[in-house]
Protein backbone atom coordinates (compact mmCIF):
# COMPACT_ATOMS: atom_id res chain seq x y z
CA UNK A 1 0.00 0.00 0.00
CA UNK A 2 2.55 2.18 0.35
CA UNK A 3 4.39 1.36 -2.67
CA UNK A 4 1.51 2.38 -4.56
CA UNK A 5 0.96 6.09 -2.68
CA UNK A 6 4.80 6.50 -3.73
CA UNK A 7 3.85 5.51 -7.64
CA UNK A 8 0.93 8.24 -7.18
CA UNK A 9 2.99 10.86 -5.94
CA UNK A 10 5.56 10.81 -8.54
CA UNK A 11 2.84 10.36 -11.41
CA UNK A 12 1.37 13.99 -9.87
CA UNK A 13 4.91 15.60 -9.59
CA UNK A 14 5.33 14.31 -13.44
CA UNK A 15 2.34 15.75 -14.47
CA UNK A 16 2.72 19.41 -12.98
CA UNK A 17 6.25 19.69 -15.00
CA UNK A 18 5.00 19.16 -18.08
CA UNK A 19 2.71 21.97 -18.06
CA UNK A 20 5.75 24.22 -16.86
CA UNK A 21 7.60 23.19 -20.02
CA UNK A 22 5.14 21.78 -23.26
CA UNK A 23 8.18 20.16 -25.32
CA UNK A 24 10.95 18.58 -22.87
CA UNK A 25 14.49 19.03 -23.96
CA UNK A 26 16.07 16.35 -25.88
CA UNK A 27 18.76 14.12 -23.66
CA UNK A 28 21.61 13.39 -25.35
CA UNK A 29 24.10 10.79 -24.23
CA UNK A 30 22.70 10.97 -21.00
CA UNK A 31 22.98 14.97 -20.25
CA UNK A 32 20.16 17.56 -20.83
CA UNK A 33 21.78 20.72 -23.39
CA UNK A 34 21.78 24.21 -21.67
CA UNK A 35 18.62 26.21 -22.18
CA UNK A 36 20.05 29.24 -24.35
CA UNK A 37 18.00 32.18 -23.61
CA UNK A 38 16.95 34.84 -26.69
CA UNK A 39 18.99 38.52 -26.41
CA UNK A 40 15.81 40.47 -26.32
CA UNK A 41 16.32 42.22 -24.16
CA UNK A 42 20.17 42.86 -25.31
CA UNK A 43 18.69 43.91 -28.54
CA UNK A 44 16.07 46.54 -27.11
CA UNK A 45 18.57 48.32 -24.94
CA UNK A 46 21.09 48.21 -27.74
CA UNK A 47 17.70 50.13 -29.48
CA UNK A 48 17.39 52.45 -26.76
CA UNK A 49 21.59 53.18 -27.00
CA UNK A 50 21.52 53.77 -30.56
CA UNK A 51 18.79 56.19 -30.32
CA UNK A 52 19.82 57.90 -26.75
CA UNK A 53 23.22 58.34 -28.84
CA UNK A 54 21.20 59.85 -32.19
CA UNK A 55 19.31 62.46 -30.27
CA UNK A 56 22.53 63.19 -28.48
CA UNK A 57 23.93 64.32 -31.86
CA UNK A 58 24.35 67.97 -32.63
CA UNK A 59 21.74 68.78 -35.49
CA UNK A 60 22.75 68.98 -39.09
CA UNK A 61 25.75 65.91 -38.03
CA UNK A 62 25.78 63.10 -40.35
CA UNK A 63 26.53 59.28 -39.07
CA UNK A 64 28.70 57.81 -41.04
CA UNK A 65 28.82 54.29 -39.04
CA UNK A 66 27.98 52.96 -36.08
CA UNK A 67 29.16 49.90 -34.51
CA UNK A 68 27.20 46.65 -34.18
CA UNK A 69 27.51 46.63 -30.25
CA UNK A 70 24.61 46.92 -28.50
CA UNK A 71 25.94 50.53 -26.97
CA UNK A 72 25.03 52.15 -30.60
CA UNK A 73 28.51 54.14 -29.75
CA UNK A 74 29.22 56.29 -33.01
CA UNK A 75 32.56 55.63 -34.09
CA UNK A 76 32.48 58.10 -37.40
CA UNK A 77 30.65 61.44 -38.10
CA UNK A 78 30.70 64.37 -39.77
CA UNK A 79 29.65 67.74 -39.59
CA UNK A 80 28.57 69.46 -42.90
CA UNK A 81 30.92 71.77 -44.40
CA UNK A 82 30.74 75.06 -43.73
CA UNK A 83 29.76 77.96 -46.12
CA UNK A 84 32.38 80.04 -47.69
CA UNK A 85 32.00 82.99 -49.84
CA UNK A 86 33.91 83.45 -52.90
CA UNK A 87 35.92 86.62 -53.10
CA UNK A 88 36.83 88.27 -56.25
CA UNK A 89 40.75 87.55 -56.92
CA UNK A 90 42.81 90.52 -57.40
CA UNK A 91 43.84 89.63 -60.92
CA UNK A 92 39.53 89.68 -62.02
CA UNK A 93 39.13 93.18 -59.79
CA UNK A 94 42.41 94.45 -62.09
CA UNK A 95 41.27 93.37 -65.70
CA UNK A 96 37.68 94.70 -64.81
CA UNK A 97 39.11 97.77 -64.26
CA UNK A 98 40.87 97.83 -67.58
CA UNK A 99 37.91 97.15 -69.17
CA UNK A 100 36.05 100.31 -68.10
CA UNK A 101 38.70 102.50 -68.66
CA UNK A 102 39.16 101.21 -71.85
CA UNK A 103 35.41 101.65 -72.65
CA UNK A 104 35.03 105.20 -70.90
CA UNK A 105 38.34 106.63 -73.53
CA UNK A 106 37.32 107.55 -76.64
CA UNK A 107 39.48 108.53 -79.41
CA UNK A 108 39.23 110.30 -82.53
CA UNK A 109 39.54 107.99 -85.42
CA UNK A 110 40.22 110.47 -88.58
CA UNK A 111 42.67 113.09 -89.78
CA UNK A 112 44.53 114.35 -92.93
CA UNK A 113 47.81 116.07 -93.73
CA UNK A 114 47.62 120.02 -94.67
CA UNK A 115 50.67 121.80 -95.02
CA UNK A 116 53.22 120.02 -92.66
CA UNK A 117 51.06 119.01 -90.02
CA UNK A 118 49.31 115.84 -89.58
CA UNK A 119 45.84 117.16 -87.94
CA UNK A 120 43.54 114.54 -86.10
CA UNK A 121 40.29 115.15 -86.14
CA UNK A 122 39.12 117.24 -82.88
CA UNK A 123 35.86 114.84 -82.08
CA UNK A 124 35.12 110.94 -83.19
CA UNK A 125 33.03 109.82 -85.84
CA UNK A 126 31.90 113.83 -86.69
CA UNK A 127 29.37 114.76 -88.95
CA UNK A 128 29.88 118.10 -90.75
CA UNK A 129 26.88 120.09 -90.12
CA UNK A 130 27.38 123.55 -91.70
CA UNK A 131 30.39 122.75 -94.87
CA UNK A 132 33.20 125.41 -95.02
CA UNK A 133 33.18 129.13 -96.74
CA UNK A 134 34.58 132.68 -96.47
CA UNK A 135 31.72 133.51 -94.24
CA UNK A 136 31.83 130.62 -91.60
CA UNK A 137 35.46 130.42 -91.72
CA UNK A 138 35.12 127.27 -90.38
CA UNK A 139 32.92 123.96 -90.35
CA UNK A 140 30.15 122.98 -87.73
CA UNK A 141 30.37 119.26 -86.52
CA UNK A 142 27.63 116.99 -84.99
CA UNK A 143 28.12 115.57 -82.08
CA UNK A 144 26.83 114.45 -78.48
CA UNK A 145 27.08 116.59 -75.72
CA UNK A 146 29.73 115.71 -73.44
CA UNK A 147 31.30 113.78 -75.98
CA UNK A 148 35.22 114.73 -75.93
CA UNK A 149 37.21 117.31 -77.57
CA UNK A 150 40.66 116.64 -78.63
CA UNK A 151 43.61 119.05 -79.76
CA UNK A 152 44.35 118.01 -83.50
CA UNK A 153 47.75 118.58 -83.06
CA UNK A 154 50.28 119.66 -79.89
CA UNK A 155 50.17 122.98 -79.30
CA UNK A 156 49.83 125.79 -76.32
CA UNK A 157 46.68 127.05 -75.20
CA UNK A 158 46.44 131.02 -76.36
CA UNK A 159 43.19 131.40 -75.21
CA UNK A 160 40.84 129.39 -72.79
CA UNK A 161 37.21 131.84 -72.63
CA UNK A 162 33.86 132.97 -73.35
CA UNK A 163 34.73 136.57 -74.37
CA UNK A 164 33.84 136.18 -77.91
CA UNK A 165 30.63 136.43 -78.50
CA UNK A 166 28.76 134.09 -80.91
CA UNK A 167 31.69 131.53 -80.12
CA UNK A 168 30.21 130.41 -76.21
CA UNK A 169 33.25 129.02 -74.60
CA UNK A 170 35.90 128.58 -76.99
CA UNK A 171 39.54 127.45 -76.76
CA UNK A 172 42.71 128.58 -79.18
CA UNK A 173 45.35 126.26 -79.36
CA UNK A 174 48.74 127.47 -81.37
CA UNK A 175 50.42 125.25 -83.22
CA UNK A 176 54.12 125.29 -85.18
CA UNK A 177 54.22 126.80 -87.95
CA UNK A 178 52.10 130.05 -87.18
CA UNK A 179 48.93 127.94 -86.98
CA UNK A 180 46.15 127.96 -85.26
CA UNK A 181 43.14 125.79 -84.39
CA UNK A 182 39.56 127.32 -82.89
CA UNK A 183 37.11 124.84 -80.82
CA UNK A 184 33.84 126.22 -79.54
CA UNK A 185 30.32 125.97 -77.91
CA UNK A 186 32.02 123.84 -75.94
CA UNK A 187 30.25 122.49 -72.50
CA UNK A 188 33.35 122.95 -70.26
CA UNK A 189 36.96 123.77 -71.36
CA UNK A 190 38.93 121.66 -69.78
CA UNK A 191 42.43 123.48 -70.52
CA UNK A 192 43.52 127.05 -69.57
CA UNK A 193 45.73 130.03 -71.16
CA UNK A 194 49.37 129.16 -70.95
CA UNK A 195 48.94 124.98 -70.99
CA UNK A 196 50.87 122.83 -73.47
CA UNK A 197 48.72 119.85 -74.94
CA UNK A 198 49.59 117.23 -76.70
CA UNK A 199 48.16 115.84 -80.00
CA UNK A 200 44.95 114.05 -79.25
CA UNK A 201 44.58 115.20 -75.46
CA UNK A 202 41.48 116.19 -74.22
CA UNK A 203 40.75 119.78 -74.00
CA UNK A 204 37.17 119.93 -73.46
CA UNK A 205 33.61 118.75 -73.67
CA UNK A 206 31.34 119.47 -76.38
CA UNK A 207 28.12 121.52 -75.63
CA UNK A 208 26.22 123.86 -77.22
CA UNK A 209 26.71 127.16 -75.05
CA UNK A 210 25.95 130.75 -77.37
CA UNK A 211 24.35 127.49 -79.97
CA UNK A 212 20.53 125.61 -80.23
CA UNK A 213 22.25 121.94 -80.49
CA UNK A 214 25.33 120.47 -79.42
CA UNK A 215 27.92 121.63 -82.20
CA UNK A 216 31.77 121.54 -82.30
CA UNK A 217 32.56 125.37 -84.39
CA UNK A 218 36.03 124.28 -85.32
CA UNK A 219 38.24 126.30 -87.53
CA UNK A 220 41.58 126.18 -88.57
CA UNK A 221 44.01 129.11 -89.53
CA UNK A 222 47.94 130.00 -91.12
CA UNK A 223 49.42 133.12 -90.33
CA UNK A 224 45.75 134.40 -89.25
CA UNK A 225 44.14 133.22 -92.66
CA UNK A 226 41.49 130.26 -92.46
CA UNK A 227 42.23 126.82 -94.30
CA UNK A 228 39.41 124.63 -95.24
CA UNK A 229 39.45 121.62 -92.77
CA UNK A 230 36.94 119.63 -94.30
CA UNK A 231 39.76 117.02 -95.26
CA UNK A 232 40.14 116.37 -91.57
CA UNK A 233 37.17 114.66 -91.22
CA UNK A 234 36.98 112.99 -94.48
CA UNK A 235 39.88 110.09 -93.42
Amino acid sequence: MKRILLLLSATLILSACSFTRATPAPIVNGTAPPVTQQPTAAVSAGSAAVATTADATAPGTKIQKVDEDDDGTVVSSSAPAPKTKTKPTASGAAASAKAATATATTTAASGATLGNVNWLAPIADGKILQPYSATTKGVDVAGREGQAVFASAAGKVVYSGNGLKGYGNLIILKHPDNYLTAYSHNKVNLVKEGDTVKRGQKIAELGKTESDKPILHFELRKNGKPINPTPIFNN
